[in-house]
């Protein structure tokens, strides 16, 4: 489906600034374009306390914080240092969290200008993490993390109930050492807190020959399987026995084979998968239907470097194609990867932007291909977007020197005007990351837009709070759609119920007049380091407080 009918209008571009003009000849296309019922108590802080330590067996809830500052770029969190035997682990804010009753209370009606700076991908460092389990000796160096992230705390803790280390010897860069794995069984405890956990089950098979693995938690959206993870593996030579909640692997006589390997959609989780286990198996495996998406590209980039013997052409495009090592040779740490920006996080801003006005906010560090669909939509919608040099760019030793800044210009809320209609897709359409967001802005705008939900069902919980603000927003039976007809919106208290729709209530209380308060941030922190510090950095007035 072309970009233009997606939104159902035509297609912008974004304008280049100096210098920028013909720097990008590989990206796709140009870039175009009810009152609350409890009051906050206490202020925490716009920047909370930066790291937390609590014995997780014991059920210690004893934490020791260190004051964070605010401002545009709070401090990292220390994920771990030094190794605890399984069930002992240092637990970072990914489990004690934050505070669950945490909430954001935000006033509406700032403009928003000044530079934001996007963090490394979530997404992408997620499946980085899991692949480092196939480094037999030595230690993996990850740089541009977002340590901050309770997801990234999460896996950090999986990976050390198996026997790894992790350390983080500087802001933003993890250290791990996979080379003295002690079981092929993660915490299911752990294992249950992210979806993105049950990653760690094809390195685990391709390193140790099984793996146990719990099913994950995560965000509940849908039913969100691993049917597709598991054919993959079955399709390599893996056998499968799933039951009590877990999921048993094993290798049919004794290794992992390269076979063809047909996905009826393309599954990001389920495209990792298996690059991870064809990268340690014999012979070649072709991914037909596989996922486009740049987190994937990422990973593959990192596995061709990790794993000696092991080449991988196609990615980001449907077929993918991965000559396999055989499980020769020692897959050796000692190398370093700079994880791409999150395109999900730059798109928040973008919305942010557009949302609440703005005379030239700046979101730096972004990758300008992984944004164009989001960008699209929004200079659609009457939003000014251009790119500069990006202040980031090719920063340290690993730095990413295709990064670039997008400042955005727009009028604000009522002033921007609606597209017809939009609907999520596969990379490179519309991110279904993005639709929570999109349906806040779209709240604002003038006109009807129907928003079509293709990835996951039951992905409409935002647009159910946001009538709690006032928009004017019908649900179709099924919950895959909705028709938004943009209005002024008002402040409420709401409440998060996942990451996206947490993040996307945010956002639309910094247009709606008033004070909206949005409740349980323990979600909204598994995807966004410091967004309160970061916000009020460009000009909102938000202020993270606890509940009664």
């Amino acid at each position: 489906m072309k970009a233009s009918d997606r939104v159902g209008v035509r297609v912008g571009r974004v304008v280049f600034g100096p210098g920028m003009a013909g720097r990008y000849p590989c990206e796709r296309g140009a870039l175009g374009g009810c009152g609350t019922s409890s009051r906050p108590a206490v202020v925490v802080s716009r920047a909370r306390g930066q790291w937390a330590r609590a014995r997780v067996a014991t059920g210690d809830d004893r934490r020791t914080r260190s004051g964070g500052e605010s401002g545009r770029n709070p401090p990292d969190l220390i994920v771990n240092h030094g190794s605890e035997r399984r069930g002992r682990q240092l637990a970072t804010e990914g489990l004690s969290g934050r505070g669950s009753g945490d909430a954001m209370v935000v006033r509406g009606g700032n403009r928003l200008n000044g530079l934001v700076e996007v963090s490394g991908s979530k997404n992408a460092v997620l499946a980085l993490l899991a692949a480092t389990l196939l480094a037999d000796s030595g230690k993996v160096n990850l740089k541009n993390v977002p340590t901050g992230l309770t997801d990234v705390g999460n896996m950090v803790r999986v990976l050390e109930s198996l026997g790894a280390t992790a350390s983080q010897p500087s802001p933003g860069t993890l250290e791990l050492d996979c080379s003295r794995l002690s079981t092929s069984e993660p915490d299911p405890v752990f294992v249950g807190a992210l979806r993105a956990s049950f990653l760690v089950a094809a390195p685990l098979l391709g390193r140790l020959g099984e793996a146990t693995v719990s099913l994950p938690g995560g965000c509940k959206i849908g039913t969100r399987p691993v049917d597709l993870h598991l054919f993959g593996l079955r399709r390599l030579g893996a056998t499968v026995e799933v039951g009590g909640g877990s999921v048993r692997l094993g290798m049919a006589g004794g290794a992992l084979r390269g076979a063809d390997v047909h996905f009826d959609y393309p599954s990001v989780g389920a495209t990792e998968t298996v690059l991870m286990a064809a990268a340690v198996a014999a012979g070649t495996t072709t991914i037909t239907n596989a996922a486009r998406e740049p987190e994937v590209e990422d990973l593959g980039r990192f596995l061709s470097s990790l794993v000696p013997g092991c080449s991988i052409s196609g990615l980001g495009t449907g077929t993918i194609v991965v000559e396999g090592s055989g499980g020769q040779g020692t897959r050796s740490g000692g190398i370093a990867h700079y994880v791409i920006p999150d395109r999900i996080e730059a798109g928040t801003f973008l919305a942010c932007g557009a949302i609440a006005g703005s005379d030239g906010l700046v979101v730096s560090g972004v990758r300008l291909a992984h944004v164009q669909a989001i960008a699209d939509v929004l200079q659609e919608m009457g939003c000014e977007i251009h790119s500069r040099r990006s202040a980031q760019e090719g920063s340290g030793d690993f730095g990413d020197s295709s990064l670039c800044d997008l400042v955005v210009a727009s009028p604000g809320p009522g002033a921007l005007r609606s597209v017809p209609s939009i609907e999520t897709s596969p990379y490179p359409g519309f991110p279904t990351d993005m639709q929570p967001l999109l349906c806040s802005v779209l709240a604002t705008s003038r006109g009807k837009c129907v928003v079509t939900e293709t990835v996951f069902e039951s992905r409409m919980s935002a647009c159910r709070e946001l009538r709690r603000l006032g928009a004017s927003i019908e649900i179709a039976s099924g919950g895959s759609s909705a028709t938004i007809r943009g209005k002024g919106l008002v402040g409420a208290e709401v409440k998060t119920t996942d990451l996206r729709q947490g993040v996307a209530l945010v956002v639309a209380g910094l247009a709606a007049s008033g004070e909206t308060v949005v409740r349980d941030l323990s979600h909204v922190d598994r995807g966004y380091v410091g967004l309160e510090a970061k916000l009020a950095g460009i000009g909102a007035d938000v202020t993270r407080v606890a509940m009664e």
